[in-house]
């Protein structure tokens, strides 16, 4: 259960793989972690006042742009502030995350939308 490199990452990217990053033994299990760690909340629901359970683990910082914080609780900005970079969402909010948005009165189909896995 190893932990895959920022090179492994990229050529994933390039390959358009990343299904194979976030099906890994490692990432489920990290991510597990680190939802537990927020609570297993959406955080995003939380901060509206809301509850509803976490699904998905974000990365803020995309993947595909940053795989150098793939695994990256944190990250900094250009002026030195700390930002979380993986943030436990339910399944709409992270599909509002991505510009991807519902009708009124439909439901989000089963599974998911691109290579993220919750």
């Amino acid at each position: 259960m190893a932990m895959l490199t920022v090179e492994q990452i990229k050529k994933l990217i390039e390959d358009n793989r990343l299904d194979i990053f976030y099906n890994s033994k490692y990432w489920r299990r990290f991510s597990k972690e680190v939802k537990r760690e927020q609570n297993n909340e959406c955080q995003i629901c939380k901060s509206r006042g809301k509850y509803l359970p976490a699904k998905i683990l974000h990365h803020v910082k995309h993947l595909k742009d940053r795989p150098d914080l793939a695994y990256s609780r944190y990250y900094t900005d250009e002026n030195g502030v700390r930002h979380r970079q993986l943030l436990a969402v339910c399944f709409r909010c992270h599909e509002e995350l991505h510009g991807r948005t519902f009708k009124v009165g439909t439901r989000p189909r089963k599974g998911y939308t691109n290579e993220e896995k919750f």
